[in-house]
């Protein structure tokens, strides 16, 4: 009965708390090209932008946000964020990660200037997704192409690109310690939103 008791003491005061990492790398390759693999190739290939590499760490069923975004100048609005958001909610199976998500790509779709009037377009499309890896897996989502043409001196420069994005989930376990009575609080952090808006992280304008 002593030794019950003492176990059940132990398991009120040390439990595993659970979080998930999801690690995004986003990166604009030519249309048609074979996408890699692996992310860790993309720097060796010519023509790709890599446009960054965030982190989060969330817990099973909650909601992460990772947003990768620039500003772009436009007549008359001051400045509109171009960039790809994503969400995605990881939950813990047996042996696997399941998770869905949803990415939104706002890229530009041209400039023109034609009687005096400038115009910037850009084109958003959403991509829904989901799927199951295993902790420390890698799965990739791959959109369609996408054409901008802009008018310079006269000639139309068309550029066709595709959004490529690699997702990494793993999960992680720590022993957690609850608080004591003095008010001391847990040192376990989690983030549930990563942000990168400057552009150092995306090397250039999509």
């Amino acid at each position: 009965m002593k030794y019950f008791c003492l176990a059940l003491l132990l398991t009120c005061y040390a439990s595993a708390a659970t979080t998930i990492e999801v690690v995004a790398k986003l990166a604009d390759i030519p249309a048609g090209m074979e996408v890699p693999a692996s992310a860790a190739k993309l720097d060796q290939i010519k023509g790709v932008d890599v446009l960054s590499a965030p982190h989060v760490i969330t817990t099973p069923g909650k909601c992460a946000s990772i947003e990768v975004t620039q500003p772009e100048t436009v007549p008359g609005a001051g400045n509109v964020a171009l960039g790809v958001a994503i969400n995605v909610t990881p939950t813990i199976g047996e042996k696997t990660i399941h998770f869905t998500g949803k990415a939104t790509d706002r890229a530009s779709h041209g400039k023109r200037s034609d009687g005096g009037v400038n115009t910037v377009e850009f084109a958003t499309r959403e991509i829904y997704f989901e799927g199951g890896t295993t902790s420390g897996g890698t799965v990739v989502i791959h959109t369609a192409p996408l054409t901008s043409r802009t008018a310079k001196e006269d000639k139309v420069v068309t550029k066709s690109r595709e959004l490529v994005i690699y997702l990494t989930f793993t999960k992680r376990t720590t022993d957690e310690t609850p608080a004591k009575k003095s008010g001391a609080k847990s040192q376990t952090k989690s983030s549930t939103t990563a942000k990168a808006k400057s552009a150092a992280s995306a090397k250039k304008k999509r």
